[in-house]
């Protein structure tokens, strides 16, 4: 069964070329000029996910994000034209679990949202280029520069979907000594919930794994 997709942007000729070019593998159930209709939607139909651009009328792009996060099941990738670390950073800290350019090759995006919709996440190489360099330049988070090798390699698996026993299968460890560095990773960095882990890992230049089928 293919992905269910609802697409959002306020120009029309881009929803149209959206709709052609992730119509080919995805179930596109719905194309919206603005957000608060697009939230509805989704809240009925449920997509698996919502392709949003940032600026939209009635209910602008990280509003719909966060929305979607507190009411729908479903997983948002924003798809803009803003090659800016801070609008992405704002972007992923409210819950999407993407950031693709409008710039970027159509493969890349087809790819970008099949990632999100298996669970994981998918940031363009230029804005995940942009969020290290800004990050390398910023203070750390207290304890961000703890982490030790397998908790970094268990931090990143985490944020591309990975179950507790898929990262020991792929890591050819115990379950328990998952646990353990995921409770680790929680206490030094304040990290409670998947989605934390998941922004820290992004905004830290740590690219999250295409999760496996």
């Amino acid at each position: 069964m293919q992905p269910r997709v609802i697409l959002v942007d306020d120009q029309v000729m881009v929803l149209e070329c959206l709709s052609v070019l992730l119509g080919a593998e995805f179930e596109v159930v719905g194309a919206f000029t603005d957000g608060a209709t697009a939230l509805a939607a989704a809240r009925e139909l449920q997509p698996d996910v919502v392709a949003l651009e940032l600026e939209l009328p009635s209910l602008g792009g990280l509003d719909l994000v966060r929305a979607l996060q507190a009411s729908s099941s479903s997983r948002s990738v924003v798809v803009t034209r803003h090659a800016d670390p801070q609008r992405a950073h704002s972007a992923l800290a409210a819950g999407a679990r993407g950031y693709v350019l409008k710039d970027a090759s159509p493969e890349e995006l087809v790819a970008g949202v099949h990632t999100v919709a298996a669970g994981g996440c998918h940031v363009s190489p230029a804005i995940e280029a942009l969020l290290k360099s800004t990050s390398e330049t910023a203070p750390r988070r207290r304890g961000g520069n703890l982490l030790t090798a397998r908790q970094r390699e268990i931090l990143v698996r985490v944020a591309a979907g990975m179950a507790g026993k898929e990262i020991a299968g792929d890591l050819g460890i115990a379950l328990k000594t998952v646990e353990f560095h995921k409770a680790r990773i929680s206490q030094q960095l304040g990290l409670r919930t998947r989605a934390a882990m998941t922004r820290y890992a992004l905004e830290h230049g740590l690219a999250p794994l295409r999760k496996r089928d």
